[in-house]
This record gives structure tokens, sequence and C-alpha cells, in this order.
């Protein structure tokens, strides 16, 4: 299962409403699960690289604190 391997956001139940007509008519509803936004990135940890897939939220904050690699091996 897709899962953020730093803060372990995971993919979430949750409904489709349909509507029709105007105001609050509800037609039906249908089940969707909503998937995180995970991304492969690699980064430095105790001077070693590792891959992990993380979602948009985390590679946010590793950006801002400086721990990515990008392909050429330097830190971002």
């Amino acid at each position: 299962m897709a899962r953020c391997q730093i803060c372990g956001k995971k993919p979430v139940r949750g409904n489709k409403v349909i509507r029709t007509g105007t105001g609050k008519w509800i037609k039906k509803r249908v089940a969707v699960l909503r998937k995180p936004n995970l991304q492969s990135v690699t980064i430095i940890k105790d001077g070693q690289k590792k891959k992990l897939r993380v979602c948009a939220k985390c590679l946010k904050k590793l950006r801002k604190e400086g721990k990515l690699v990008d392909y050429k091996g330097k830190i971002k």
C-alpha cells in the first residue's frame, strides 16, 4: 500500500457526492479512495544517500532543511 516513509500518510476512504439541480439535492454517493501525492527522492541521512518515497508535504520540509540530493549527487 502506498505510504509516506516519513510521516506515514496513507490512502483514505471518502465519498464522491453527486448533486443534481440546485441547492442541496443529493442524487447518490460513490465510495472513492484518495491517495497521497508520493514522490521518490534521495536524501542524505547519517552521511549516506538513501532513497525514499515521501508525500509532497514532507518533500517541502526536506527542501527547506536542505537534505535532498539531486541527480548529480550534490545537496540541493
